[in-house]
């Protein structure tokens, strides 16, 4: 009959599904042994993201205002024969709230061309994926990935995050021997912090840029920190930086950055309207930092030469749209503080009340003088941070952060004169960010 011939099959064939099962566990045991899988991780992060800022300084009262819940899996691999593996990163956001002019806090996707909150959403995306490969021993160390990737302060390119961070194509580089490391960079195309879609690099006039490189050399010792860097926007903006810190005391350091930009000839031919500068533009700063205790303050005191023709110039801190500088100077705050001719004076001073609690104040002003007018802009922010310390909490952090500013109304960047004194503008900004992360595996 059908169903004993069946039954006698299966019956046959069982001893040879056994060996096979049997067989198959060493291979299995074999493959998650090896360090591709075995040195393998999964981070998981969980980041909401609230960014709030009201102003008058171009327009009416305008309020602009983003909140998003992000998801992020961080995928490492180990390496194949200690040399080669592969990462991956999946960034999803959520749309929990917008209001018009939103799209400024870069946390949520603008869908149209209209500064509308109806065309804010949420989006997600694969915004890295690369190759990686090492080499090397105790005093040398090589490294390169080859893909989309984040930069964290490589040369003259770095990254920004919100809800997701700024990533880019193409290939990096890592050498260290000794005290010294040298890092070079060449990306092509973006992926921005609050969009899913790859771009090309951009002049502020909408064309294409090929490329942007960059390469930089550390020296780092108990003495010294020095970093050197070059980077260059294809036939755009060619930039160099110069970063020195170093220990005074136990409880007190120096630092100290130069930033020098030069005009390339896709950016000279650009419209005046469209230049930051005419020329070339440059950016001293210099800051202390002391800590002691329960208390760490920073000072700094920064100076902006960028001049425009008819018109109020700024040093711009990245080298293209679509891309982020690296800049650590303190007056890192959107265009302010980097004015022509503009000398800035910054504080960040917390306490530590708790183990867990952090409160602090931070103070940002400056001063320019426009046809013969002296302009003063400045803020104050109370910040404060938590951090708790009770194992089932250990990997939240709450950050918040709020406070009023005063500036001049603007045309085209360029101060409203009134019976000789410029127009007043005022601003409330602030932001809340609450992260969670931990390990799958």
């Amino acid at each position: 009959m059908k169903i004993k011939k069946t039954v006698i099959l299966s019956a046959s064939l069982l001893p040879l599904f056994c060996l096979a099962e049997s067989d198959a566990k060493p291979f299995i045991n074999e493959i998650t042994t090896l360090p591709l899988l075995s040195d393998s991780s999964l981070d998981v992060s969980l980041r909401n993201y609230w960014k709030y800022l009201k102003e008058d300084a171009a327009n009416p009262k305008t309020v602009h205002a983003g909140w998003g819940q992000g998801l992020t899996l961080d995928y490492k691999s180990g390496y194949i024969a200690d040399f080669i593996g592969f990462d991956a990163s999946w960034y999803g956001a959520a749309k929990l709230g917008a209001s018009d002019y939103f799209s400024s806090r870069g946390i949520l996707y603008k869908s149209g061309s209209e500064n509308k909150k109806s065309n804010a959403h949420g989006f997600n995306k694969f915004g890295q994926r690369y190759v990686k490969f090492k080499y090397g021993s105790d005093n040398f160390q090589l490294k390169a990935q080859g893909g989309w990737q984040r930069l964290k302060e490589q040369g003259v390119i770095s990254t920004s995050l919100r809800l997701s961070p700024i990533t880019y194509r193409g290939w990096s580089g890592e050498m260290a021997l000794g005290d010294f490391t040298l890092l070079g960079a060449w990306v092509d195309r973006s992926l921005y912090r609050d969009s899913p879609e790859q771009s090309f690099l951009k002049t502020n006039d909408g064309r294409h840029i090929d490329h942007l490189a960059s390469g930089e050399l550390r020296y780092n010792s108990d003495a010294v920190n020095v970093r050197y860097a070059l980077g260059e926007s294809d036939d755009y903006l060619r930039r160099q930086h110069l970063f020195i810190s170093m220990p005074l005391t136990p409880s007190l350091s120096l630092g100290s950055q130069l930033y020098f930009t030069r005009a390339l000839e896709a950016y000279r031919v650009m419209a005046p309207g469209k230049r930051d500068f005419d020329h070339s533009a440059r950016h001293y700063a210099l800051d202390l930092t002391w800590q002691q205790d329960r208390w760490r303050s920073k000072w700094g005191l920064g100076y902006t030469e960028a001049a425009k023709k008819d018109g109020v110039g700024f040093y711009p801190r990245h080298m293209s749209k679509q891309s982020f500088g690296t800049f650590i100077s303190m007056a890192s705050a959107g265009d302010d503080y980097l004015r022509d001719k503009e000398l800035m004076i910054a504080t960040m001073t917390d306490y530590r009340l708790t183990k867990d609690l952090l409160s602090g104040i931070a103070v940002n002003a400056g001063r320019i003088n426009y046809l013969g007018h002296p302009i003063t802009t400045a803020e104050i922010n109370l910040y404060g941070q938590w951090t708790p310390s009770h194992p089932s909490l250990k990997n939240l952090r709450v950050w918040a952060m709020f406070g009023p500013g005063w500036s001049y109304k603007n045309i085209k960047r360029k101060p409203v004169m009134h019976n000789g004194d410029y127009s007043h503008s005022h601003f409330l900004a602030g932001e809340v960010i609450i992260d969670y992360k931990f390990k799958m595996f």
